[in-house]
């Protein structure tokens, strides 16, 4: 092969190139730029849990591989998985998302994903000479999980003891003299018994002064 025909059939591989990339811009039934954006754009998520975003690509119709990758923060180089199509291939709605787990701490990660348009097996993209795939970012800030709070413990409220009631002290009579110690002493019934004794006493010596 000469140079001339080398170098006709890598001008002919870049204008069929050329030619797709119009054609799926253009001409197709998913006329547009091609191109590709991610949402969300922006999320928060606690540390240890996944994070899904999901590309739609613009200009091209189903198949489109998309590649995900974080290129930087605590979790850069994580795995992604894609669905529905698990070779993150894009679906009939143009879509296809990627999943990964956000294992590395707390901060921020930037992913970027990117669309290739593949003709056998090569890049249409480096042959139409762009160099680089389009490509859309998006950022996703990870902190530590709010520590569920320890419930305090309920007190036993401490029993206050009842005052023992105090006995009021005797009232004395308002008016009148005290009554004597020996006020309640029976002396009528003891004066009739000391009266009888000295009757029969009495009785007992006549008698015997009698006889």
């Amino acid at each position: 092969m000469t140079k001339k025909t080398a170098l006709s059939a890598v001008t002919v591989a870049g204008l069929a190139a050329a030619a797709l990339l119009a054609f799926a811009a253009g001409r197709s039934a998913y006329a547009g730029v091609l191109g590709i954006t991610l949402d969300p754009p922006t999320a928060t998520n606690d540390v240890g849990t996944d994070h899904t975003v999901t590309a739609t690509v613009g200009g091209v119709g189903p198949g489109a591989l998309v590649t995900f990758e974080v290129t930087s923060g605590p979790n850069t180089g994580a795995t992604f998985t894609c669905s529905p199509n698990a070779d993150c291939t894009t679906d009939d709605t143009l879509e296809v998302s990627g999943t990964y787990t956000g294992d590395g701490g707390a901060g921020q990660d930037t992913i970027e994903a990117c669309v290739e348009i593949l003709l056998n097996g090569v890049s249409a993209n480096a042959l139409a000479g762009n160099g680089q795939p389009p490509c859309d970012t998006a950022t996703k800030d990870w902190v530590q999980p709010t520590p569920t709070p320890t419930p305090t413990p309920t007190s036993t409220p401490t029993q206050t003891p009842s005052p023992t009631p105090t006995q009021a002290p005797a009232q004395l009579p308002g008016t009148g003299t005290q009554p004597p110690a020996d006020a309640d002493f029976p002396w009528l019934p003891v004066a009739i018994v000391a009266l009888g004794a000295f009757a029969l006493a009495g009785g007992v010596l006549l008698r015997r002064r009698a006889d």
